[in-house]
């Protein structure tokens, strides 16, 4: 997705209008599951609206009512999202559940003296708490390369991120680079306690 202009005056209504769009997309074709990261009510209703937002700034009066446009868009977007969120937690949930090996419990031994998956998962949500703490500080390519770390944490690559704002990748990378220098020097960031 490319990185959107401010919605103009009508654009802006079109949202105001159409919020029950998000709340219907998600109660007919989402599994809300307040225990796991990124299921939250909160967490898809925010996604919904980015959404949303989009589906107006990109909306085109003769294709047919905003509403129908604006119910494809948000639906098709949170679907995304969820399987982007599934994927990534069906990696950890493989780690974790032993019935996946129950005919070779060496396997799963050795897989879990690997690394701990929810050790793993506890850092990401510390790391993206760090960051949504630190984020509203910054500003400009800074803040870029902030977000785009949390767009990382949250499993996206290099490249579905340059999309998401329309830019090359390694410009994705340089925010990244300049970001990474400024947290190093940030003394909240080394003093953080989880």
């Amino acid at each position: 997705m490319k990185r959107l202009p401010p919605l103009n005056e009508q654009q802006q209504q079109l949202v105001e209008k159409n919020l029950t769009v998000i709340h219907w997309a998600i109660h007919n074709f989402v599994k809300i599951n307040e225990t796991v990261f990124g299921f939250e009510y909160d967490d898809l209703y925010g996604e919904g609206c980015v959404l949303l937002c989009k589906a107006a700034a990109t909306y085109d009066s003769e294709k047919g009512r905003f509403s129908a446009y604006a119910q494809t868009v948000v639906k098709n977007g949170l679907l995304s999202y969820c399987r982007i969120m599934c994927n990534r937690q069906n990696r950890q949930r493989l780690l974790l559940d032993p019935k996946v090996f129950e005919d070779n419990e060496e396997t799963y031994a050795a897989l879990l003296a690997i690394e701990d998956p929810l050790d793993e998962l506890t850092s990401e949500i510390d790391a993206l708490a760090l960051l949504a703490s630190v984020k509203k500080n910054y500003h400009g390519i800074v803040r870029l390369g902030i977000e785009a770390l949390e767009w990382k944490i949250k499993g996206l690559s290099g490249r579905d991120i340059a999309d998401l704002y329309g830019v090359q990748p390694n410009t994705v990378g340089a925010w990244i680079s300049r970001a990474a220098v400024k947290l190093r020097e940030d003394e909240r960031v080394l003093t953080w306690k989880c």
